[in-house]
């Protein structure tokens, strides 16, 4: 008799539990009204009329899978990526005095400008999926970005151009003058007829975010949240030099030179920030996001310098060769600003919503690379000369960027 009656209090207390658990569980409370706008478009503000911050999600009055997809047009631009000096100075030209009078007006810059690569504009994508669930309307979801940027740029200067290119990366020392069969020591300065270069970036990134939306008033809703970001930032910068310093001397045969830089970031990091959308009526709105990320991660760097023979046997003498791996926190902006349309179809069933506007991504401190120079050195008729130093210098900047992206999401 013990036996049974404790039996059926436990089953008593276990339905209660399950009883009051169920009557908080998230659970939408039918009927879930949906509340007509004007043009048919509607809100739902869940199991019941919320008095303060009414929940906007899930639009569609129960909890809502969330698929959206983005192309976006983006142009990309980092801080310290200057690879040369074009100044208007006749560039050296044949040997003897001549030559080495006009050397030394290489030190004078006149009317001088720096040489960037031209950052171009590519296509990327974001895709996101996610839940709004009927927890006070709570939503979770992650979103993944991808993005390559690339500049390239090309130049030439030759004597007839009065005009001279200063290397800003090469650790290279020239040997002997240019064009000349005799010995002549002089001060070498590097200079360069010909340069290229092709900078290139790829861009990934991971957000995974839990946020709420809810109203503020009749016709604007805000979107706290927090998160992760992963981030994998990569890039590669070629510089190729010819001409002026590389041209056949008495010591050795004209080359070719190339400089390879690596500069990779991997990370994961906190992220919060806001959504705001003002709807104006009839499912159209503006609407302006704002996200800050502080990332920790580890930086990898690689660089390298090699030279080729420019005629056979085609020789190739590598004369820097430097790595680098580092951790650090990095900050991250996010900013959005654009226009929308909303609407829900099929009696609040299904809810789909079109975005276009402009972004701005800031991402700070990321170039980290080191630029190493030759100076001090006696041109001697050796080869290689190794009579100066290197000198390195890194030279920080911050990538960014921009564009317009389209985007369309649906929710069920």
């Amino acid at each position: 008799m013990q036996k049974s009656l404790l039996a059926l209090s436990i089953l008593g207390a276990t339905n209660i539990a399950v009883a009051a658990r169920g009557a908080d569980n998230c659970a939408p409370e039918p009927p879930a009204t949906c509340y007509p706008e004007n043009c048919n478009h509607c809100y739902c503000l869940g199991p019941e009329n919320y008095g303060v911050n009414a929940p906007v999600r899930p639009v569609t009055c129960n909890g809502d899978w969330v698929i959206s997809a983005a192309g976006f047009y983006w142009n990309a631009h980092q801080d310290g990526m200057e690879y040369a000096v074009d100044s208007s100075v006749q560039n050296p030209n044949g040997g003897g005095q001549q030559f080495l009078n006009t050397l030394f007006e290489l030190n004078n810059l006149i009317n001088a400008e720096y040489e960037t690569p031209d950052f171009k504009w590519d296509f990327g994508f974001k895709v996101g999926l996610g839940y709004n669930t009927t927890c006070d309307g709570w939503d979770f979801g992650v979103v993944w970005t991808w993005y390559r940027g690339k500049a390239n740029d090309h130049i030439e200067r030759e004597t007839e151009d009065n005009q001279t290119l200063l290397p800003l990366w090469s650790a290279f020392s020239s040997s002997g003058i240019p064009g000349s069969t005799t010995p002549q020591p002089t001060y070498g300065i590097l200079w360069a007829t010909d340069i290229e270069t092709h900078w290139k970036l790829q861009l990934n990134l991971i957000d995974i975010e839990l946020g709420r939306e809810y109203w503020t008033s009749k016709y604007l809703s805000f979107r706290p949240f927090v998160g992760l970001r992963i981030a994998f930032i990569e890039q590669n910068f070629e510089i190729q030099h010819k001409g002026g310093s590389w041209s056949a001397t008495s010591a050795a045969p004209a080359f070719n030179d190339e400089v390879d830089l690596d500069n990779d970031f991997k990370g994961v990091g906190l992220r919060a920030g806001f959504d705001t959308v003002w709807n104006f009526g009839c499912g159209w709105g503006l609407y302006g996001n704002f996200a800050a990320s502080i990332i920790y991660g580890r930086f990898s760097l690689d660089q390298d310098e090699e030279i080729r023979e420019a005629a056979s046997p085609y020789n190739k003498i590598k004369i820097l060769e430097t790595e680098e791996s580092f951790h650090a926190s990095r900050a991250m902006l996010d900013l959005g600003l654009g226009i929308q349309w909303h609407s829900l179809f099929c009696d609040c069933q299904y809810g789909f919503t079109v975005q276009l506007g402009w972004e701005q991504h800031l991402f700070f401190h990321q170039n980290q690379l080191w630029r190493v120079n030759r100076i001090g050195d006696d041109i001697l008729t050796k080869f290689p000369n190794d009579s100066g130093e290197n000198v390195f210098f890194q030279r920080r900047g911050t990538l960014d960027t921009q564009g317009w992206t389209l985007k369309v999401q649906f929710e069920f």
